[in-house]
């Protein structure tokens, strides 16, 4: 009977593909999944950012605090929940899907200028901008909750130069045309 289980084992075949092994390289991945939508080129993990990334949701953990990184030289976005018991690829999962949600709100056709910042719609933003290539992601999760840190080089969300760099999703730049 043992051998029976093992061959039937052995032909099991995912319905999927196979998932990144680690929580930070599936954040990566639903990252690009989103930049996709949009036309824009994936990021690559870069480990400089990544340190720069990690180090932040560290400190956010162990101060219990919840701030932008100062003088941070990438673009950040952040995400907190106070639950430590979910898995911390979901909480990721989450941070990704409530900040690509702020993209209900955006004007595709209206340039971001210092008198109409939208401050709303910021993490959305950073996420699918073109000129942004690498990316750096922290996760840190303990007693106080569950932090989410993504680091984006170069720098996005430059006032004037929205209209340039947030295409609309690549299925309504189509039906537009």
């Amino acid at each position: 009977m043992l051998t029976v289980i093992a061959m039937a084992a052995a032909f099991v075949v995912p319905a999927t593909p196979a998932l990144a092994a680690d929580a930070v390289t599936q954040t990566v991945e639903l990252l690009n999944a989103y930049r996709a939508k949009h036309g824009v080129g994936p990021l690559s993990l870069d480990s400089e950012v990544t340190h720069t990334a990690q180090e932040w949701a560290d400190h956010l953990h162990e101060t219990d605090s919840f701030e932008h990184r100062p003088n941070n030289p990438y673009g950040e976005n952040l995400y907190w929940v106070g639950s430590r018991t979910r898995a911390i690829d979901a909480v990721a999962t989450k941070a990704l899907e409530n900040w690509y949600g702020e993209s209900r709100g955006y004007d595709y056709a209206k340039e971001m200028t210092q008198s109409n910042i939208d401050y709303g719609v910021l993490h959305f933003t950073a996420m699918v901008w073109k000129s942004s290539t690498r990316v750096g992601v922290g996760l840190k999760q303990g007693t106080n909750g569950t932090y989410v840190v993504v680091d984006f080089a170069d720098r996005g969300n430059t006032l004037n130069h929205f209209l340039a760099n947030v295409p609309p999703p690549v299925s309504a730049a189509r039906l537009s045309r």
